[in-house]
């Protein structure tokens, strides 16, 4: 199993029999700086599926600059020596979001209700080709959530994806509806997690 450490002030992820991934953290203006690292990682991952609304419109480089902009927002990111292994990144919803809307089954109003640091919402959470079976992405997403201070997580998996929606559920989300998240995308199911009490 994966683990993330501190060596030298460092943080890695130590993998068995394989070399350790150097992880950093980015807030949104670091993030921003480094945007097309982010595009590229983003874009070599669904290279199969780029024609698909859901990686186009918006495109991703327009989406992740605007969700850099926003409050609490933080990307971790697994190094390969100078290659993007995986990634995860998402933010703070507002008291306003529009993160809910359209979720079916129509949910309870106070599920939904938004306060401040009620919710992060994980918006990727990617692992490249070469470094798929490895447990990187749990550790990822670990790394993310272990420094969050919402009570709790969200995040939409496509339909059709058992594969991802599988694994989130192993990593201890549960499904609560399913929504289009933006006109002219596939639907998606809504998953959660508690974080902490609130």
């Amino acid at each position: 199993m994966n683990t993330i450490a501190i060596d030298g002030g460092t943080a890695v992820i130590s993998r068995p029999d394989a070399p350790a991934l150097r992880v950093e953290r980015h807030d949104g203006p670091a993030a921003a700086d480094r945007l097309p690292l982010w595009v590229g990682a983003y874009e070599d991952v669904y290279a199969h599926a780029l024609d698909l609304s859901d990686h186009n419109d918006p495109p991703i480089a327009e989406r992740l600059e605007r969700h850099c902009a926003r409050p609490g927002f933080e990307l971790v990111a697994a190094f390969d020596e100078d290659r993007v292994a995986g990634l995860v990144y998402g933010y703070t919803l507002p008291e306003d979001s529009l993160w809910w809307e359209g979720l079916a089954p129509a949910p309870d109003p106070e599920f939904v209700r938004e306060h401040p640091g009620r919710t992060v919402g994980v918006c990727e959470l990617l692992v490249g080709v070469d470094w798929r079976r490895d447990g990187i992405g749990g550790s990822l997403l670990n790394a993310f959530l272990a420094q969050r201070p919402e009570e709790r997580a969200a995040a939409l998996v496509a339909d059709g994806n058992a594969v991802v929606l599988g694994r989130y559920s192993g990593y201890g989300f549960t499904p609560v509806g399913t929504m289009e998240p933006y006109p002219g995308w596939r639907p998606h199911t809504m998953i959660v997690r508690p974080l902490r009490q609130g």
